[in-house]
């Protein structure tokens, strides 16, 4: 699958950006996602009146992919919509992991995230001991879009997907703008308050009142005392020196070098 992305985008990467290009990497995608299709009922390339490069609805299941908006920014079109169509794709993966029940980290991160969804469809895995309304959740859970840790998971795994994809080129530019996007997912939500870095997830619990929930998540992050790559993947807490140094070795990049404005891609739900 992976091959046959890489050939097609190499095949178009120094044209316009034609909806031809996103149907087959999408149906080349689907290929090998079976335990998707379920998840995955819908999708459509239009243009929508908000300037979102693309949309997946739990509620139907489909994906929307914004061309025109994809074409419009400054970086690779090609690459912008390969890493677009892979973050819906991990948007329906979120989905699924939250219809499997489990209770790893990431399942429990997903579970919260999309919690007034599950609220609404009988998938409570949880007490609702801070009485939380679904439809006050939604809106809430919408305002937290830049700490939520559904899509941090979605956007990490769609920036990985890239890199990868283009392991092999060494240098390039598209891959040191892979590289950058993978940066910027990694660090997503982070705020210094001038003692410490705000971690995303537990801001994202706090402003949403999911404070039990909280509670719960920072006693088990402090029992089993978690490794760097799962804090950074999940938005719990890292220090300064973990976040200025070992940010950029994980993603292979020195600091200032590529990470510029305009790479970043986070305009998609």
């Amino acid at each position: 699958m992976a091959n046959k992305i890489y050939e097609l985008f190499q095949e178009h990467k120094n044209e316009p950006l034609k909806d031809e290009f996103i149907e087959k990497a999408f149906d080349i995608m689907m290929d090998d996602e079976d335990d998707l299709l379920p998840y995955v009922k819908d999708f459509q390339i239009r243009n929508f009146s908000e300037k979102l490069l693309g949309v997946y609805s739990n509620e139907d299941c489909s994906i929307h992919i914004n061309s025109e908006v994809i074409a419009k920014q400054k970086i690779n079109a090609q690459l912008l919509a390969l890493h677009i169509l892979r973050h819906e794709l991990e948007h329906a993966r979120n989905l699924k992991k939250l219809y499997d029940g489990k209770k790893d980290i990431e399942s429990t991160l997903i579970y919260y995230s999309l919690r007034a969804y599950a609220m609404d469809h009988g998938l409570n895995y949880e007490p609702n001991l801070d009485n939380l309304c679904a439809k006050h959740l939604y809106y809430d859970t919408k305002l937290c879009y830049d700490s939520d840790p559904g899509e941090k998971i979605a956007d990490i795994k769609a920036c990985k997907y890239l890199v990868n994809l283009l392991k092999n080129q060494k240098d390039t530019d598209e891959l040191l703008i892979a590289r950058g996007m993978l940066y910027y997912a990694y660090v997503r939500g982070y705020k210094d308050n001038g003692y410490y870095l705000d971690p995303p997830t537990y801001e994202f619990l706090l402003r949403t009142g999911m404070y039990h929930s909280y509670y719960w998540m920072k006693n088990r992050v402090e029992k089993n005392d978690y490794c760097f790559d799962t804090r950074i993947n999940y938005g719990l807490p890292i220090s300064y020196s973990e976040y200025n140094q070992k940010v950029l070795k994980k993603v292979k990049l020195q600091k200032n070098k590529w990470l510029v404005e305009g790479i970043r891609s986070d305009n998609n739900e």
